[in-house]
């Protein structure tokens, strides 16, 4: 399916949990699932609706679609920091 999206600079996809790429987890605690990022490495970053203070990763509030939408930007160097 790539191939037929050439020559985009950006593909983002959901719910390739177990799939070794880099990701940005999405959590929300009141379900009651575990997080993905403490097991998994490629784990870059983490969104959720409730603070995870023992999160060594950047943290995004889920409606902070400015500032996921600037990380992605600099992760994969389609834009430098400032």
């Amino acid at each position: 399916m790539l191939d037929q999206l050439a020559p985009a600079d950006l593909v983002l996809v959901e719910g390739f949990k177990s799939y070794p790429i880099e990701k940005i987890e999405v959590h929300r605690p009141s379900i009651g699932k575990s997080q993905l990022y403490p097991n998994d490495d490629l784990v870059i970053a983490l969104a959720s609706d409730e603070q995870i203070p023992e999160c060594p990763l950047p943290f995004f509030d889920l409606e902070d679609v400015a500032g996921i939408a600037a990380f992605i930007l600099v992760q994969t160097k389609l834009k430098q920091a400032s």
